[in-house]
């Protein structure tokens, strides 16, 4: 059983009294009932908590952090807030995101959540949102390579942006994002890894996720800017899934 899998266990006065005298069940007979409730493996999936243990990563190609914001949330009254701003002078690529890396027994069924995007100049026309779903160290799929990817466009693309040889991509829309609303998206990531890689992934070391706003292949000369919200985000076992389209 997973760390953050927990077993709630219901019984009745009277069956609780049972097994305290060192019976199993009720004096009826009937046994103590069983919930298994499975935890969100996302830690803090709805920001409420504040940042941790979401990230930001620092490599070059990363710009200004993510931050947890109270402007707008889906539930609750958090988000996580991704502000994307592209000089005229700026080139080439650059990503605004929210990570979380995870260890889980099982590869997950299903993510999901929401975005909303506030504002969007394109700056480039590979300016687009995406999530990311990477497993290192798996031990069934092709390749040799030390990780294996999905790449999820969200909105803003209708073609691969670039090749990677470690990747494959499955866009959920290939139309630029809706403004002023939020956006529900949902996969059943284990069954994309089985049908593009040839395999749910399996012996993996940890799964890092990714909830991006970025550009790409930009040139100088245009102004581009995005100011995007991510919540409710949710990976886990698809009966589990508490968000709704």
């Amino acid at each position: 059983m997973h760390k953050r899998t927990f077993v709630i266990l219901i019984a009745a006065a009277s069956a609780a009294l049972g097994a305290a005298c060192g019976g199993g069940s009720s004096p009826q007979g009937a046994p103590e009932a069983a919930v298994q409730v499975a935890a969100n493996v996302f830690e803090n999936g709805s920001f409420e908590a504040g940042s941790d243990p979401w990230i930001s990563l620092t490599t070059a190609a990363w710009g200004t952090p993510f931050s947890v914001s109270s402007h707008l949330a889906h539930g609750g009254a958090h988000s996580a807030y991704l502000e994307l701003r592209a000089a005229p002078d700026a080139s080439g690529s650059k990503v605004y995101g929210v990570v979380q890396e995870v260890s889980t027994d099982r590869f997950p069924e299903v993510l999901s959540g929401y975005y909303y995007v506030d504002d969007w100049i394109k700056g480039s026309p590979k300016q687009y949102l995406q999530f990311v779903v990477i497993a290192f160290g798996v031990t069934n799929l092709p390749g040799g390579y030390a990780n294996h990817q999905i790449r999820y466009p969200l909105a803003g693309i209708n073609a691969e942006p670039f090749v990677i040889s470690n990747a494959k991509f499955r866009f959920l829309s290939r139309e630029e994002p809706p403004t002023g609303q939020w956006v529900y998206f949902e996969r059943p990531v284990a069954r994309d890894f089985e049908e593009l890689w040839g395999a749910v992934p399996q012996g993996f070391e940890k799964l890092r996720i990714l909830f991006e706003v970025r550009y790409d292949d930009k040139l100088a000369g245009t102004e581009g800017k995005a100011d995007v919200y991510y919540d409710d985000l949710y990976l886990g076992p698809a009966a589990d899934n508490p968000n709704q389209p």
